[in-house]
């Protein structure tokens, strides 16, 4: 018997044929399935019952709340472990999120905040070990919060097993990284648009790639010395995370069996990091390539396959029309007798495209910045969902808007924060960057709360959290002691957005305004189908302050409207045969259906229902 059903296996096999060659397909997929059984006779009954029962589309319904398991709800200045984080359940079971996205938690030397993953299938012995984060998911799940935690897959630290072996000389082991002989010629250029870009004569032919961090590296290539033989080894990001090899079918099997591993553990959510990066081949600009994109199927067909009620989400800060492909197709997979309706690549995708936009609205009051980026999205799949954001760990990116509105951003932000990127980010938090004004952040929370997509907080934010400048030359000085590799520079602006917020900050900040309206606006969301599920339409209104929609679905409607200025504003209520009454579901105020003209304070959003 096929552990994997048969639709599946004609994905996955002709995914292999796409990336590893026809004459290879079969006896790569011999040792899938020796995997697939591997997982699936590991899989505890309780999670193979949820395969069954779980609904296809569950995901859509979610909060997420995203966190650093060392730095949330701290004692004192001691980080934090997965024991202290257990110990946190009821605040965030208060608040109402319904998922946690606990941040890089993998084995890591901690050179990005745990994204150099040295140990993929360990969690990291400070932060309490694998038994640890057992215990701390077992009891998330009885309290019915999901997990997300993150697969970083395009790239290991320079302390993994495998780089380690290939520095004494391995050559299987270095074969799961992408070298080179010598440093290809090449060329940096700054783009208006890309940011900094190097090219690179490869093979007779020339790769266009950005430097992504442009402040911290020279090119892409880290020299290492491999007995007599320097070796220069390909980073996208860092120089201390190597690129792994996709084209090497040993890479595949060992990310297979991680995937499942995790699955096996409980993972609801893989946010897949970095995505876009997969496969680089020469001559092009290294990413959304249509081989990565096979590589993302056999991934996603082997989670449906063993562990169905897990979703991928894409990590990609790409523009929505390069982010829609890695939703792939849509299709009906039927597994003992419950089938369920998925997408054939990822089933979640953050939406950057919205994240400036919403800011660029939020900071000049005009409502256009945040229909521009909406006309901009393109349809997905009924089954997949846009995730949407105001802030995470990162920097604010510029790089999905146009120019005017990256130097509108720029300009009123970076005083707020600190620059990423020469002028592609700025870091911060949301606290500082509304200036601290708890109406902003209360409108800001209000607006992302009554959006179509799936909701992500960034602790911290519901309680006022500011900037960490403190935290951020600590770890500059962290980088600096222990990397051991040369980069241009140690520091880090993200770091400003980061850092430990002390438990007593969050039990003492559930008495204040910012905490109690962000609990109430997720307590009516989780109330709301049509909040959750229902389509968007734009409200026409002649003010550019008001940005106004209905969220309808089956069963009803709900106008929202909020007021962008910092001035009191009078918006006119729709009008017909039979105008209802309305009932504002954020403060309780009844509107009688004699009153058209609706006036609203600063900064002030209203949810509105007919009654």
């Amino acid at each position: 018997m096929h552990p994997l059903p048969f639709p599946l296996e004609q994905e996955m096999k002709a995914a292999l044929d796409a990336v590893y060659g026809q004459e290879r397909v079969e006896e790569m997929f011999a040792r899938i399935e020796s995997i697939s059984e591997e997982i699936l006779q590991a899989r505890p009954a309780l999670l193979r019952e949820e395969d069954l029962l779980r609904s296809s589309d569950w995901y859509k319904d979610e909060i997420v709340y995203m966190l650093y398991p060392d730095q949330f709800g701290v004692e004192k200045d001691c980080p934090g472990t997965f024991r202290e984080l257990t110990g946190m359940l009821d605040y965030l079971f208060d608040l109402g999120v319904t998922t946690l996205y606990i941040l890089p938690f993998m084995d890591s030397p901690m050179g990005d905040a745990g994204f150099d993953v040295r140990d993929p299938s360990e969690v990291r012995a400070d932060l309490g070990g694998l038994a640890a984060f057992q215990a701390f998911a077992e009891e998330a799940r009885k309290r019915g919060f999901k997990i997300k935690a993150d697969l970083i897959l395009n790239h290991f630290s320079d302390q993994h097993a495998w780089f380690q072996a290939a520095l004494e000389g391995n050559r299987e082991m270095m074969s799961r990284f992408l070298y080179r002989r010598d440093l290809p010629t090449h060329r940096k250029y700054t783009d208006p648009q890309r940011g900094v870009v190097v090219e690179y004569e490869e093979d007779g032919r020339v790769s266009s790639r950005r430097l992504i961090f442009p402040d911290i590296s020279r090119d892409h290539y880290r020299p290492v010395r491999i007995g007599k033989e320097e070796y220069f080894f390909y980073h996208t990001f860092y120089p201390f995370q190597l690129d792994v090899d996709w084209e090497n079918p040993e890479v595949l099997y060992y990310m297979l069996r991680l995937i499942g591993t995790w699955a096996n553990r409980g993972i609801d959510i893989f946010r897949m990091d970095a995505i876009p990066y997969f496969i680089k081949e020469p001559g092009t600009d290294g990413e959304n390539l249509p081989r990565t994109h096979r590589v993302v199927k056999l991934l996603s067909a082997f989670l449906q396959g063993v562990a169905p009620r897990s979703v991928i989400q894409a990590e990609a800060c790409q523009w929505p029309t390069d982010i829609l492909p890695y939703f792939g197709r849509e299709r009906c997979v039927e597994r003992e007798n419950s089938p369920f309706v998925r997408t054939d690549e990822v089933q979640l995708a953050y939406n950057f495209p919205y994240m400036p936009a919403l800011w660029a609205s939020l900071l000049t009051g005009e409502k256009q910045h945040f229909w521009k980026a909406f006309y901009g999205t393109p349809t997905i799949p009924s089954s997949a969902a846009w995730s949407i954001f105001l802030r995470v760990h990162d920097e604010l990116t510029l790089e999905m808007v146009d120019q005017d509105t990256r130097r509108l951003l720029y300009e009123h932000l970076l005083p707020l924060g600190g620059e990423f990127r020469k002028g592609l980010g700025v870091s911060g938090r949301m606290f500082d960057f509304l200036e601290q004004d708890p109406r902003r952040i209360e409108q800001a929370f209000a607006l992302l709360l009554s959006l179509p997509g799936v909701p992500t907080f960034y602790y911290g934010d519901e309680i006022g959290a500011g900037n960490n400048w403190d935290w951020a030359k600590k770890a500059e000085a962290a980088r600096k002691e222990n990397l051991g590799v040369e980069v241009l520079s140690f520091f880090d602006s993200r770091d400003i957005n980061r850092g430990p917020i002390p438990r007593e900050a969050f039990l003492a900040a559930r008495e204040k305004q910012i905490y109690q309206r962000v609990r109430h606006l997720i307590a009516i969301r989780k109330k709301h189908e049509g909040l959750r599920r229902g389509e968007i339409i734009e409200v026409a209104s002649e003010m550019d302050n008001f940005l106004a929609y209905r969220r309808k679905w089956a069963e009803g409607e709900l106008l929202i409207v909020h007021n962008l200025a910092a001035r009191t504003a009078e918006f006119s209520l729709p009008s017909g045969k039979n105008p209802p009454s309305w009932i504002d579901l954020v403060s309780g105020e009844k509107i009688p259906f004699e009153k058209a003209i609706l006036s609203l304070a600063p900064f002030r959003s209203v949810w509105l229902d007919r009654c």
